[in-house]
């Protein structure tokens, strides 16, 4: 087309010069050139991006899924911390319980060991007094079996002079001295086995109270 308007322009008035027009076909040429090459180069472009967005598409999808699936996994461990937090509620309540009972019972347990050791020294009182008595009735009685003695001496020295019958004031003091002396005898007897209960009694005492507080890990502290 542009050879034959530079023909036509030819024919009309002036004559246009071949190496001209080679010029302008050569230009023509290289800007088509020039054009495909620009062409191929937008479609590979059009074809990149369309590749991209592809890729991109496919991201957000695999991110959404993602994230749904991290959603469902923190919802699951979440109700699995619940879970957890719950038992060991529950464990805490359980602990508080057994602790409130134990601190009865050794609150209970002090005030029995209170009461047993309270006891135990009012028994410990009654056996002093008792060991005092009792030291007092055997002072009474060795002095009784020696003035026993004394009289049996006496008697025996009074029957070798003059024999005891007649006297009837020596064989009523005799008398009298033997009841005495079986009397505080029997006195004695009885104060020994009073003594003898008395520390059974306290054996007794100190052996529940040492079970308690052994029982509880109180001992160290009374």
């Amino acid at each position: 087309l542009k050879t034959e308007v530079a023909g036509g322009v030819a024919g009309s008035a002036r004559v246009v010069p071949q190496k001209l027009l080679d010029k302008f076909a050569e230009q023509e040429l290289k800007r088509e050139e020039d054009l495909e090459k620009v062409r191929l180069r937008n479609i590979h472009l059009r074809n990149q991006l369309r590749k991209l967005e592809g890729n991109l598409k496919r991201k957000e999808e695999l991110s959404n899924e993602l994230h749904l699936i991290d959603f469902e996994q923190l919802k699951i461990e979440n109700q699995t911390l619940n879970e957890k937090i719950e038992e060991r509620n529950e464990e805490l309540l359980k602990l508080r319980k057994k602790t409130t009972t134990t601190v009865q019972v050794l609150t209970h347990l002090k005030e029995k060991l209170q009461f047993v050791q309270a006891e135990n020294q009012l028994l410990k009182v009654e056996l002093a007094e008792l060991e005092a008595e009792l030291s007092t009735h055997r002072d009474a009685l060795t002095k009784a079996k020696h003035d026993r003695d004394s009289l049996r001496s006496e008697n025996l020295r009074l029957r070798g002079e003059a024999g005891l019958i007649g006297n009837n004031d020596l064989l009523r003091d005799f008398d009298r001295r033997k009841k005495d002396i079986a009397s505080m005898q029997v006195t004695v007897e009885s104060l020994k086995q009073r003594h003898k209960s008395l520390r059974e009694s306290i054996l007794d005492i100190n052996a529940r109270g040492l079970g308690a507080t052994g029982g509880t890990g109180m001992g160290s502290n009374y």
